[in-house]
């Protein structure tokens, strides 16, 4: 497991669209001892922009013996299809891929997984998490990196109330804080998640099913599955089972019909197309997206 390839920069404002570029189109580029000038950022920028495209998928290494990049076949979808990183469902996918990464990602593996408090303060949550990688790491992280891997984090997606000025000069704020998962109440100090119904789109509930380790083999999945298995869509999205089902029961009058709803000894469930695979769900919610641009 990997602490600290972020350089305790959270993703910023067009590091990652910039980034993905020259993955596809200049790689050489990235790969230059002066990538940072190509991509217009300092040397530790540069280092975290690689890590962070590496770490939400959209890189992966060109061979078990070449540490290069080369764009993954969802960053080539990415690049194709949200060049720009401008809708917020490609925010999502990385987010679920960030979540599902556990040896480049162990902080948020375990914090979207494993930490269960709606309202905490940063000193319980640091000393859970460091508790937590004494059980599962046989190397164990100095206090320091855990530390800095937490506040990385929490600066990713912590959108703090009330909201600062924006500032057109500051692209500092992470587009993670878009997403409305944790909000930092800054008078008190006190980080607060969010469990509020999200608007999700099938394709991005179905690519957080495929990336769910429970859902493998598997075509039928309970509401209670959903909502509380690891990596799953209540936990990648924050949502609670009677919202997950609502959204479910929007997604069965949908025109593919991917979803259908099931009740079984009173439990209730879905049965869903098995066939597809994580990356034909980000095709699908693309394609979703093409159909309400059309429409507008």
């Amino acid at each position: 497991m990997r602490f600290g390839g972020h350089e305790s920069f959270a993703v910023r404002e067009g590091w990652l669209s910039r980034g993905l570029e020259l993955l596809c189109d200049s790689p050489a580029l990235l790969d230059d001892e002066f990538s940072e000038d190509h991509l217009g950022v300092g040397r530790n920028m540069a280092k975290s922009v690689c890590h962070w495209l590496s770490a939400c998928g959209l890189a992966e290494q060109s061979g078990k013996t070449d540490t290069r990049l080369s764009p993954s076949k969802f960053g080539v979808l990415v690049r194709k299809k949200d060049p720009h990183l401008l809708d917020l469902g490609t925010w999502w996918m990385l987010h679920i891929n960030l979540v599902t990464n556990l040896e480049q990602a162990f902080s948020w593996n375990w914090f979207f997984n494993q930490w269960g408090l709606q309202r905490f303060d940063r000193a319980p949550c640091l000393e859970a998490l460091k508790r937590h990688a004494a059980t599962k790491l046989s190397r164990q992280p100095s206090l320091r990196t855990i530390d800095r891997d937490l506040a990385t984090l929490l600066q990713s997606y912590a959108r703090p109330i009330p909201a600062k000025i924006d500032d057109p000069e500051d692209s500092s704020e992470s587009p993670f804080q878009d997403l409305g998962l944790v909000y930092y109440h800054s008078a008190s100090g006190y980080f607060q998640l969010s469990l509020d119904p999200k608007p999700i789109s099938s394709g991005l509930f179905g690519y957080s099913i495929c990336k769910m380790p429970r859902s493998v083999g598997r075509s039928e999945l309970t509401i209670s599955e959903l909502e509380r298995s690891e990596s799953g869509p209540g936990r990648c999205f924050m949502l609670r089972g009677d919202d997950i089902y609502d959204l479910l029961q929007q997604f069965e009058q949908e025109s593919d019909r991917a979803f259908a709803l099931r009740s079984q000894a009173g439990e209730r469930g879905v049965k869903f197309d098995s066939r597809r695979q994580a990356l034909d769900w980000a095709k699908a919610h693309y394609a979703s997206m093409e159909v309400m641009q059309d429409a507008g």
